[in-house]
């Protein structure tokens, strides 16, 4: 498979030759394998093969927001891969697209409804705005 035709829209969605790749397993398996080129360019390492990859706006998109019973707080990606809010995270804005850091700065865009979702976690300090989920420690 020739990674090299996988563009990941600014709508999250990725693709291969044109067509939207719909699996999710196999979006987890290339996502958890993105790496930053110091040129800022992306590609996925899969063992010996390195593929650059187009990515549009950034590689992540959190489009769900999941409270465990425990009181975790869990963002998940379009990929299906999970951050665990455990730690406060500066939110950043780009006009009005909301942005967090997840393995780069501000690689991972926010969708609507997880912004507002967190937006109950806010904490303004001067022009920065935080992330400070509950019973971090």
């Amino acid at each position: 498979m020739d990674l090299k035709e996988i563009v990941i829209r600014k709508d999250g969605k990725w693709y291969f030759g044109g067509a939207e790749m719909f699996r999710r397993n196999i979006l987890n398996i290339l996502a958890a394998n993105i790496h930053k080129e110091e040129d800022g360019s992306y590609c996925i390492k899969l063992g010996d093969d390195i593929n650059p990859i187009t990515v549009e706006d950034v590689p992540f998109l959190a489009t769900g927001y999941i409270e465990g019973e425990d009181g975790t707080i869990k963002l998940r990606f379009h990929d299906l891969q999970e951050l665990i809010l455990d730690h406060e995270l500066k939110l950043f804005l780009k006009g009005d697209v909301p942005y967090i850091s997840y393995k780069w700065e501000n690689d991972t865009r926010l969708s609507r409804g997880v912004y507002w979702k967190l937006s109950d976690f806010f904490e303004f300090r001067g022009d920065d705005i935080f992330i400070v989920p509950p019973d971090i420690e």
